[in-house]
């Protein structure tokens, strides 16, 4: 054992310490800036999900306050919405940028031409036989805010 303590201490002596001492200044700025870069990317999760969830207030999570003309109303929360979604696209990490961009245009479609008044009383009074735009909504608006959990 004691052959070997005297090889590594051989080697700290004839080896120049500058490149030692850059690897370590490396190593913890890389570790400064991957706290910061978590601490970052948790305060724009948070920002992201508050801001839905308060554009959206009374729709979702729950439906407390569903409004008539919903498809007037979600339209005109779209560019809200918009502004939210880019805003956070820059922390969505770049293998999941497909499906959010996808998730968002399926919300879109949904919110300009699959929900009605109409379709909601159809699913309210025959629960089962017709699709309730209320569920597919709830799962829409989830999916988006799957993509803020760090």
């Amino acid at each position: 054992m004691n052959e070997f303590t005297d090889q590594i201490a051989g080697y700290f002596n004839q080896v120049p310490m500058w490149p030692l001492v850059l690897l370590g200044m490396g190593i913890v700025f890389t570790g400064i800036y991957e706290l910061f870069h978590r601490k970052r990317r948790a305060e724009a999760a948070d920002e992201f999900r508050s801001a839905i969830l308060s554009t959206l207030s009374g729709l979702y999570p729950e439906a407390t306050n569903w409004p008539k003309s919903i498809d007037t109303y979600l339209c005109a929360r779209l560019p809200v919405m918009q502004e939210i979604i880019e805003d956070f696209k820059q922390n969505v990490p770049q293998e999941d940028l497909p499906a959010y961009n996808r998730d968002w245009d399926n919300y879109c479609h949904f919110c300009r031409a699959e929900v009605t008044d109409d379709k909601c009383t159809a699913a309210e009074m025959n629960p089962g036989t017709e699709p309730d735009p209320k569920k597919t909504f709830h799962a829409l608006v989830s999916k988006l805010l799957s993509y803020a959990n760090y």
